[in-house]
């Protein structure tokens, strides 16, 4: 999720572990270490595939934050040796939840997040909410805002907190039942237009849970599609892109190659020009909703540079985005997650 979301959460959190002890130093410790996992993009450089395999990495590991949680706790508890609020056991406990319970959110992201390594780099997606969503956070911050103004023994201040934890967490539970209801009437239109599938994988597009993103896997091509919950009944118009594997054959040894496949979940697709190939992630949907082809229908992808001989000489994370345009497509987004089946069909 973004930074903001995190701060929030890890502030609410901190708060719920140790707010009625130490007051609004919970709230400001725990927005502290709640931002402690996404500290790994200092390691990432401009390098399209380090950032890949870097960020949302050991940082939002469940071994991370046992690691750091005593270290944090014992610092933070010398800091505050004179007040004698909290032990060194209670810091410990505060900074592993503010911390653990961060990738634990971003495991809801398409994203996703690899919580077990070092021992797998397996990447938990759940795909049930967007990376940036207001529904989710602005009342999770409002929350946090209202109860710094009472005392840490005020008992309207656990309750502010947590109607907070509550109301949000309630968010979280209804995105995944949404996501559920999205692609059962995704994969009932697949059947009932007779398109054959193997898997298939939705996600929430920006800013909502109820507009979503399917893509769907045959034996030769992908069928991308986007389903509203407050869509008329009727059938869904599904897009197909060849899977294009003959494109990457050649390089398909390389580890940048191998990362971003990884990266994909295998729901990739790639075209040509020139020497550079664009490779397409289709996990995150159609993005700019504007062209059939793969070229103009996904605002992220990856440039992967050739030189003479064939072989990879670089890689570029390539986010495609024209400010002109921003507006009118956020228009088509809330278009389109109200029920208007045409604001894609551009």
């Amino acid at each position: 999720m973004d930074s903001l979301t995190q701060i929030v959460l890890g502030a609410a959190v901190g708060e719920a572990v140790l707010g009625k002890k130490i007051g609004n130093k919970a709230i400001l410790w725990g927005a502290i270490a709640g931002t402690i996992p996404d500290l790994d993009v200092l390691f990432v450089g401009s390098d399209a595939i380090r950032e890949l395999t870097i960020h949302r990495g050991f940082s939002h590991s469940i071994v991370f934050a046992i690691m750091m949680a005593p270290i944090l706790g014992w610092i933070v508890n010398w800091l505050y040796r004179k007040k004698n609020e909290a032990d060194f056991s209670a810091w410990s406990l505060f900074f592993f939840w503010t911390i653990f319970t961060h990738p634990l959110l971003d495991c809801l992201t398409t994203y996703g997040t690899q919580l077990f390594l070092p021992f797998s780099d397996y990447r938990v997606s759940i795909s049930s909410v967007f990376v940036l969503d207001f529904f989710y956070t602005v009342p999770f911050l409002a929350s946090i805002i209202a109860l710094m103004f009472f005392s840490r023994q005020d008992p309207k201040r656990r309750a502010l907190n947590r109607f907070g934890i509550a109301i949000s967490t309630a968010y979280l539970i209804l995105g995944v039942a949404f996501k559920y209801v999205a692609q059962n009437k995704m994969e009932s239109s697949l059947v009932a237009q007779g398109i054959p599938f193997t898997r298939g994988f939705t996600s929430p597009t920006p800013l909502n849970i109820i507009l979503w993103s399917g893509v769907f896997e045959s034996h030769d091509s992908y069928y991308i599609c986007n389903y509203s919950l407050l869509d008329e009944p009727g059938p869904i118009t599904f897009w197909e892109y060849e899977k294009a594997n003959h494109l990457l054959e050649n390089i398909s040894h390389e580890y940048g190659v191998e990362r971003l496949k990884w990266f994909s979940d295998q729901y990739y697709t790639a075209t040509q020009s020139g020497d550079t190939i664009n490779f397409y992630t289709l996990k995150f949907g159609r993005d700019k909703f504007e062209a059939n082809g793969p070229e103009g229908s996904f605002a992220f992808f990856f440039k992967i540079y050739l030189d003479e001989s064939g072989n990879v000489k670089g890689y570029e994370n390539f986010r495609e985005m024209d400010s002109e345009k921003i507006d009118a497509l956020f228009g088509l987004l809330k278009d389109r997650a109200l029920g208007n089946k045409d604001a894609y069909l551009k």
